[in-house]
């Protein structure tokens, strides 16, 4: 006669991740829920947190089946592991770069671009026109780059709306120099620090994005020839924070990978 499974109870354990994957679930969610962005910042994290609250929920496996099981399970946790080391690794990268502070002296700004709706700019892209508005509004000399080319679903140019943000607040429009011709960030760098030389604007840059950005942005600014780059930075909402930093970690990988 075949052995009778013994079905164990759910370990404590399992159950507490299995519950923290479905936080995780909501969180990831909650970009396309409130916002309606899409991209892999949300398609990967709720992957991951459906797998693990199923695992979380699920009973364990017959004593007699564990055997392949735990070779799996034991390849998954250095797989998980080697994740956790490259993400520390990224995070720590980010941290660093996003509290760079400004070079003393004579400095540029150069805001980076977002999505824009119409002739308003997105919350991701007022968050960097406002720090820009500060930083600006501190340092009354600092010429300002707004860099962002015209997307296939957008009437303006990124350039032309971020502009006429900083205008409606204050700052003199002489002081605003138009990239409108960039499709990314490595475009963002390039076109600007091309301006800045043909304006004769002060080689000292300071990128005005989000925390999870200014490494990417700091690396592609000085392999484009800039030597000093500082961050003037601005905190995702939290909503959005995962979904951007994961996409963000895969940049930075693809960077090292591919060069791009």
């Amino acid at each position: 006669m075949l052995a009778k499974e013994v079905k164990k109870p759910r370990p404590w354990w399992r159950m507490l991740i299995g519950g923290l994957c479905v936080l995780l679930c909501v969180w990831a969610v909650q970009p396309y829920t409130v916002y309606g962005i899409v991209n892999i910042g949300v398609y990967l994290p709720l992957a991951v947190g459906i797998l693990g609250a199923w695992w979380g929920f699920s009973r364990p496996a017959p004593t007699h089946r564990k055997g392949w099981r735990r070779v799996m399970v034991w390849v998954l946790i250095v797989l998980v592991g080697l994740v956790a080391v490259l993400a520390v690794i990224l995070t720590s990268l980010m941290a660093v770069s996003a509290t760079r502070s400004p070079a003393e002296g004579e400095t540029t700004l150069v805001v980076l671009g977002a999505q824009i709706r119409g002739e308003s700019p997105s919350l991701m892209l007022r968050q960097r026109l406002d720090v820009a508005v500060a930083y600006l509004n501190a340092h009354p000399d600092a010429p300002c780059v707004v860099s962002g080319g015209q997307g296939p679903d957008e009437a303006y140019t990124e350039a032309h709306v971020m502009k006429k943000y900083l205008v409606e607040r204050g700052i003199a429009p002489e002081r605003i120099y138009e990239e409108a011709a960039s499709t990314n960030t490595r475009e963002n760098m390039r076109f600007s620090l091309q301006l800045i030389e043909e304006q004769g604007l002060p080689a000292n840059l300071a990128v005005a994005t989000q925390e999870f950005h200014q490494y990417r942005a700091s690396v592609l600014a000085k392999e484009q020839g800039a030597d000093t780059v500082g961050a003037v930075t601005c905190a995702s909402p939290p909503p959005l924070l995962l979904c951007y930093w994961v996409r963000e970690c895969a940049a930075i990988c693809r960077l090292w990978l591919l060069g791009y």
